[in-house]
């Protein structure tokens, strides 16, 4: 059966956010580095997420880099 999803950011989803909100616009591996000095988490899992998120429209994403 397929996950709902929440139409309010999970707990990770909002330390991404609050990556962002400091940061700026960021790479995945930018957002990655400073998560790690938060919780352990695989590079693999920060993508994910992020574009979970896109998919959400929490965050949108810009591929000219």
């Amino acid at each position: 059966m397929a996950r709902r999803t929440s139409e309010h950011p999970t707990e990770a989803e909002l330390e991404i956010l609050n990556v962002l909100w400091r940061k700026g616009p960021s790479t995945v591996r930018d957002v990655h580095e400073i998560l790690q000095g938060q919780r352990q988490t695989t590079m693999t899992t920060t993508l994910k997420l992020l574009q979970m998120m896109t998919e959400k429209g929490i965050t949108t994403r810009n591929d000219t880099r």
